[in-house]
């Protein structure tokens, strides 16, 4: 007998991670200003994930841009979250209202 539908226990699209590891899920580009001085300006976005084995997971929207003097040049985190056995702490920096 078969399952009617799939248990998502097919290891070719599962891998675990026993080290830590950084791995960035998604990346894209905005131009989330409006104003007719900054509208032009290109901010780059990215979704970091980062594992610390035996200490938890840390989700980071980084961002940065070589347009705006907003945000800086280099990748900066402006929105994280930290997950440990004892919770979950969500930090938002002030940058953060541009992007909104």
């Amino acid at each position: 007998m078969t399952a009617k539908y799939s248990t998502g226990s097919d290891d070719d699209h599962v891998r675990r991670w026993d080290r830590d590891r950084l791995y960035t899920l998604a990346q894209w580009s905005s131009k989330p200003f409006v104003g007719h001085r900054h509208r032009h300006e290109t901010v780059d976005h990215r979704i970091v994930i980062a594992y610390t084995h035996g200490v938890g997971v840390d989700v980071r929207h980084e961002v940065r841009s070589k347009d705006s003097a907003k945000f800086p040049d280099e990748w900066a985190t402006v929105e994280s979250i930290e997950v440990r056995d004892y919770g979950a702490q969500h930090t938002r920096k002030p940058e953060m209202r541009w992007l909104e």
